[in-house]
């Protein structure tokens, strides 16, 4: 059984309603679509899926619907395996398919997948290990300038693509002038960062994360460390000054990182951030959340992703897209 997850609250289908009928259509008896309206009604959807032992679990929308379907499964699945992810590309931001190479159509996907149970052949997959923040599972975490970023570009004029390009450059021009915008999404983090248990020596922080995807968004590839363990995550502390960093948005960009001047890399098992503020702002997967005192980030369960490639799809024109992220 293929069990699809919908998220009734994305712009998508708020747009376009009947999204989650034409995955029944494909789905047929093979299936079913599932479009829970809160955060307790996905646990108590994913507690039943796990008494079902579903073949594929598909999840339409972006990395924050990816995430809370993740946590919500890990929950449910405990420490048994958790069954294939296929991830229907249908958000704003889908930077963990953009790393991943995974950019086809959700619905030429899902066919490929019902196709591929009806004739009882195995799907090619692609595994990935997510990363444990609190209680909480994704693939990229980030707190000071990611977080600080996302909150501007989460602000009342809304979102997309052009509003997250229209706010790197205000970002960068402002950065040349010591502007207040500027001052305002490169606003340091105050704390104490452990990796594997080492303290790192800077108490000041640009920023810092953790992931095992590349990608941040619109193609740069902030975390160039992230598929260097299959099973660790990637660490990037940033210690320099805005304008220091002007130089490394092509590097970061072609997947080089930031230069180790500027910037701690590296892989571990586990990280520590104690925030000298009593709140901390960061992100997971593009959505928001503060913590409050010491914050451990740690490696979550492995993930097999179904990979389009490889003879599940057979490549037609039209059939594929452009990566978004």
């Amino acid at each position: 059984m293929i069990a699809v997850f919908v998220n009734p609250h994305s712009r998508a289908n708020r747009r376009n309603p009947r999204i989650a009928a034409r995955f029944q259509s494909i789905l047929g008896e093979h299936g079913q679509v599932l479009a829970p309206q809160s955060l307790e009604e996905l646990e108590t959807r994913a507690a039943a899926l796990r008494r079902q032992n579903p073949s594929v679990i598909a999840v339409h929308g972006g990395d924050g619907t990816l995430h809370k379907t993740l946590t919500a499964m890990v929950k449910a699945w405990g420490d048994a395996p958790l069954p294939p992810l296929a991830m229907l590309c249908g958000g704003t931001m889908n930077v963990v398919a953009s790393s991943l190479g995974i950019r086809e159509r959700p619905e030429v996907l899902l066919r490929a997948i019902v196709e591929n149970q009806r004739v009882g052949r195995p799907a090619e997959t692609l595994r990935r290990r997510c990363i444990q923040v609190g209680d909480q599972y994704g693939f990229v975490f980030g707190n000071g300038l990611i977080a600080n970023f996302l909150t501007e570009y989460y602000g009342p004029a809304g979102y997309g693509h052009a509003r997250a390009i229209w706010l790197m450059f205000r970002v960068f021009g402002s950065a040349l002038v010591f502007g207040p915008f500027a001052r305002r999404v490169f606003r340091r983090f105050d704390g104490t960062v452990s990796v594997d248990g080492q303290v790192l020596q800077w108490a000041e922080f640009v920023g810092v994360g953790a992931a095992t995807v590349r990608e941040v968004g619109l193609g740069f590839k902030l975390n160039h460390r992230a598929d260097d363990d299959p099973d660790r995550f990637g660490v990037l502390a940033i210690h320099a000054g805005p304008l220091a960093l002007l130089g490394d948005l092509f590097a970061v960009h072609a997947g080089r990182g930031i230069a180790p001047t500027r910037a701690f890399s590296t892989v571990a098992s586990t990280m520590d951030i104690d925030p000298r503020d009593s709140r901390m702002a960061y992100t997971i997967d593009g959505d928001l959340y503060r913590a409050s005192g010491r914050l451990r980030i740690s490696v979550g369960p492995a993930v097999e992703f179904i990979k389009p490639e490889g003879g599940l799809i057979r490549r037609q024109g039209g059939d594929t897209i452009a990566g978004r992220s």
